[in-house]
């Protein structure tokens, strides 16, 4: 009886776990050359979409042990790539390119799994990045405009839940939506988006949301300002930072805090322009059941604007329900500012057992859909 349920167990766990692929070939089968320019293309691919770069690094040296029995050597930093594969192939690249587009992170982190395992050659490999990173969104600009104002409410149900501040939530995620969206085809005004979506924010929120809503200017304006707010970098340096990542870690938080002054100015000149809303004693909160219904809503904004893959939908849920509950719990013994850090250490082992998974996407989809439902940068910023 025991052989038949430990065989029944057997079939199930086969069932619904992804088999890999065999490797083509042993190592030292391809040129050096080669795969350092794989490595390269695969390690700035992972870069470009915001991933920690110890996990780039570590994932880069077993990719590098399919292929080669030559000493790899890898340095990754958060704009710049190095790699030495023996004493033939170096390579460097730097990218100041970043996104957050899902699919294409998906994709990109399908070919790394493949190349993990030896099963791609080094020249398919360079072909398929190069063709994950012109992949273009699935959804237009009004749709993404609307997936980033559905997220926005849901940032609003996280950081400040009342039941009157939810329009202004929406209303401002549309505008900011659609400014973001104005400004993708023009990269040079990217550094003026975070200056110019705050002022914005702030007299339209002082003239007609606030008020409203019942509630402080700093609550109201927090959630549609989140793509701007620098809470991926934040997060993600402090994990560089605990890896002992320390030039990684410190740039992002220093770029960080960057970000949070320029919107801190942003907000400022709004004020000047719109003039000081009124305190006002805060709204009636809803009850603990919203932290539940906004780890949903934020989960179906984000599948929309950050372009995520098809039937990934259930898979975001739980990545960003890991991460929200685990913050909400490490709240309650930690300040809200670092219970982030909590949130997003749960969040990595769960995405890599959950990616195993047949119907489940890359781990990368996870952790970047649950890294961007972490709320440090807002926190920060209203502090």
């Amino acid at each position: 009886m025991n052989e038949k349920q430990r065989a029944r167990r057997l079939r199930v766990f086969n069932a619904i776990r992804k088999t890999p692929p065999e490797p083509l070939a042993p190592p030292d089968t391809h040129d050096q050359a080669d795969v350092a320019a794989m490595l390269r293309e695969i390690g700035i691919a992972l870069v470009e979409v915001e991933q920690p770069t110890q996990l780039v690094e570590g994932r880069l040296l077993q990719i590098a042990a399919q292929y080669t029995t030559e000493p790899v050597r890898v340095v990754v930093l958060p704009t710049m790539l190095m790699i030495q594969v023996g004493s033939k192939g170096y390579e460097v690249d730097g990218s100041t390119h970043a996104s957050l587009q899902l699919d294409m992170a998906g994709r990109i982190d399908d070919i790394a799994s493949l190349a993990a395992v030896g099963a791609i050659t080094p020249t398919d490999a360079v072909a398929a990045i190069e063709a994950a990173r012109t992949l273009r969104p699935r959804f237009g600009p009004v749709l993404t405009t609307i997936g980033y104002a559905i997220t926005t409410v849901g940032f609003g149900m996280v950081i400040n839940p009342t039941w009157a501040s939810l329009p202004g939530y929406l209303f401002l995620g549309l505008v900011v939506g659609g400014i973001v969206q104005l400004g993708r085809p023009f990269p040079g005004l990217n550094p003026m988006l975070p200056t110019l979506s705050a002022t914005i924010v702030t007299v339209l929120a002082t003239w007609f949301v606030a008020d409203t809503a019942h509630d402080g200017l700093l609550r109201v304006i927090a959630p549609p300002l989140v793509a701007t707010l620098p809470g991926m970098a934040l997060t993600i340096g402090a994990m560089e930072l605990a890896a002992s990542q320390l030039i990684s870690g410190s740039s992002r938080l220093v770029y960080g805090m960057a970000q949070l002054g320029l919107l801190v100015f942003g907000v400022a000149l709004g004020v000047q322009i719109a003039g000081e809303v009124y305190p006002q004693s805060p709204s009636a909160q809803m009850g603990t059941w919203s932290l539940y219904v906004a780890i949903v809503v934020v989960a179906i904004g984000l599948n929309i604007y950050l372009s995520a893959p098809q039937r990934s939908l259930p898979w975001i849920v739980a990545a960003i329900a890991v991460a929200l509950v685990g913050q909400s719990l490490a709240g309650t013994v930690m300040s809200a500012a670092h219970s982030g850090f909590v949130g997003a250490i749960l969040v990595v082992p769960f995405s890599m057992v959950a990616a195993r998974v047949k119907t489940a996407p890359s781990a990368i989809v996870m952790m970047l859909s649950a890294f961007w439902s972490l709320v440090p940068g807002a926190l920060s910023f209203e502090s």
